[in-house]
């Protein structure tokens, strides 16, 4: 009787601490997510900005620099299992986290600065370019592989689990937020530190680097993982052979990368021609940009918020056809909108409207893609007898780099096909002029001179850009949404029947 109630003693004790350490975990670990998130965004969705709007590039150059993002992430992508594997078999008294995670975030934010600061044009450019972006990439893969590998470490309750991942989503969604706000107005127009779009980059840059670093030594110092089982802890290490075996044998997790493959694309075009589309149709300022951003920006936090209340009410299946139809419903409006109302402030009020709808869309089936994911890490565990996270959670990376290798495929061949360098050629040689002679350069200057030249764009250059913004995600979702319905498998009751199953076992 005694030892049965300091058995009871010793649980409800342990109960409490994995309470405690959950509270903890899920505040300190998305809270690390939004330096995170200004950091990437700056790199992948105003890097191209940044050359095109500062850089004087011909359409071999742009397609050069193109085709090397292209090969890069898809040569990173492939890389992404191996660092899993590393990452799956590091050993420290710090975890196997922490370490992968600190060392990625310091390398990573110097690269990044260095991107954003270099004074070179023309080939020297594209050549220093070519190494700073394989840097980048292999830097970046340390520290996102290893912090999004450490949700099903932090814990195994599916409710838990969905709170940490829409909390880790919703803040890195704020990130995304910020930087697509802020970086925007700190870099074009009237509002550009230094009066230039190149000086503008540069404080920029290092302002978020510093940001990247703080907010994942928050992460390193406060997260608190699970202990490593002892058997774990002499577990085989695990060979690259290995590691396809575990991805591919597991034909969940193959179809759920291509679900979070789909869902990545549907979210990426918008913005991807988002800001070039804003300055062709509606002026290059970045304060243009604000409303369009806020209003996208706001539907993904808004779902992250709202998801956990909406698994109350439906099943995952029926929030994904709901995601579908407001996603269908966004983009047939854009069409309509940007094509027959002329008021531009009409117009631009109306944009900002449609993309709250696409928003919330896109962000719905990209956290529901997640945790599809997340949930394959115990359906490996009941068919193999091991976890293997980071293994696994390496796909997410992988297919966001596939999706971005995709997208800039797509944005290399519209661009090109427009004649978009004929424009922001001329923009970047203002950039620079206002650096090396303000005196005539002036603010005033610089932007009539600039509207000039945003004056000699088409319609047809604006309207293949809206078509292409529009018709594509809503192929890419359809496409997703077919797969998830057709071959996921593992829904809420089998999830459920899944854990129960590897309960009894442990209890054996």
């Amino acid at each position: 009787m005694q030892y049965r109630q300091k058995e009871g003693i010793f649980l409800k004790n342990e109960l409490l601490k994995n309470k405690d350490y959950f509270r903890r975990n899920k505040w300190v670990y998305s809270l690390g997510g939004i330096g995170r998130d200004l950091a990437y965004t700056l790199y992948t969705s105003f890097l191209l900005t940044f050359i095109l709007y500062t850089k004087n590039v011909t359409d071999g150059q742009f397609a050069a620099i193109s085709i090397i993002m292209i090969i890069c992430r898809i040569w990173d992508g492939i890389n992404d299992p191996i660092m899993g594997g590393i990452i799956e078999n590091t050993r420290t008294k710090f975890g196997k986290f922490k370490p992968w995670i600190f060392i990625g975030v310091l390398t990573n934010s110097v690269v990044l600065v260095l991107m954003y600061t270099i004074n070179l044009e023309g080939s020297a450019f594209v050549i220093a370019f070519a190494f700073l972006y394989i840097l980048w990439d292999l830097t970046y893969t340390m520290n996102d592989i290893a912090y999004w590998s450490m949700v099903p470490a932090l814990s195994s309750e599916p409710r838990q689990r969905d709170v940490i991942t829409s909390m880790a989503n919703l803040f890195a969604g704020l990130g995304t937020i910020l930087a697509n706000l802020l970086i925007p107005i700190l870099t074009v127009g009237s509002g550009a530190i230094g009066n230039s779009a190149v000086t503008g980059y540069k404080v920029v840059s290092i302002v978020i680097a510093i940001s990247f670093i703080g907010c994942q030594m928050f992460v390193c110092a406060g997260v608190k993982e699970k202990p490593l089982p002892k058997t774990t802890e002499a577990a085989e290490k695990i060979g690259i052979k290995k590691m396809v075996k575990i991805i591919f044998n597991n034909k969940q997790v193959l179809w759920t990368s291509l679900i979070l493959l789909f869902a990545s694309m549907t979210s990426a075009l918008l913005t991807a021609f988002g800001t070039n589309y804003i300055y062709l149709s509606y002026g290059y300022e970045g304060s243009n940009t604000t409303l369009f951003v806020v209003a996208y920006g706001a539907a993904s936090g808004l779902t992250f918020l709202i998801y956990p209340q909406l698994t109350k009410k439906f099943t995952r299946n029926q929030i994904i056809k709901m995601s579908f139809a407001l996603l269908i419903v966004g983009y047939i409006a854009f069409m309509l909108s940007e094509t027959f109302i002329k008021n531009q402030d009409i117009a631009y009020y109306v944009l900002c409207l449609e993309a709250l709808f696409i928003g919330i869309g896109g962000a719905l089936f990209y956290l529901i893609a997640a945790i599809l994911l997340a949930n394959t890490v115990e359906y490996n565990e009941l068919m193999t007898g091991e976890r293997n996270e980071a293994l696994i959670f390496s796909v997410r990376p992988f297919m966001s780099k596939m999706s971005s290798s995709l997208q800039q495929l797509i944005i290399m061949v519209v661009y090109l096909a427009i004649g978009l360098t004929d424009i922001t050629n001329q923009i970047s040689e203002a950039e620079n002029a206002s650096i090396s002679n303000p005196e005539v350069w002036t603010e005033g200057y610089k932007t009539a001179y600039i509207e000039s030249v945003l004056s000699d764009a088409t319609d047809g250059m604006t309207f293949a850009l809206r078509a292409v913004m529009a018709f594509l995600p809503i192929v890419f979702m359809g496409i997703g949404v077919l797969i998830t319905m057709k071959k996921y498998k593992i829904d809420e009751k089998e999830y459920q029947r899944i854990l129960t199953e590897l309960e009894k076992r442990k209890a054996e």
